[in-house]
């Protein structure tokens, strides 16, 4: 074996495909961690229920005022 193929070996000892299947196989892992996080994190913990129901206190409001022109 020379160097050239040595080196070229130990570069790409797999296939490819195999190599984008397994970081898209992490991807998903984390992805569907973050959405299982963000779904239960409400029912774990009280003060993140407490910040999904809260009500606006004096901050910008959609709804138009009456006294004002178009």
């Amino acid at each position: 074996m020379t160097l050239i193929s040595v080196v070229a070996s130990s570069i790409a000892p797999f296939d490819p495909t195999v190599a984008i299947a397994g970081v898209a196989g992490v991807a998903l892992t984390i992805f569907v961690a973050i959405l299982t996080f963000v779904a239960l994190a409400p029912v774990v913990s009280a003060s993140w229920s407490e910040q999904l129901h809260a009500t606006p206190n004096g901050g910008p409001s959609l709804e138009a005022e009456s006294n004002e022109a178009d």
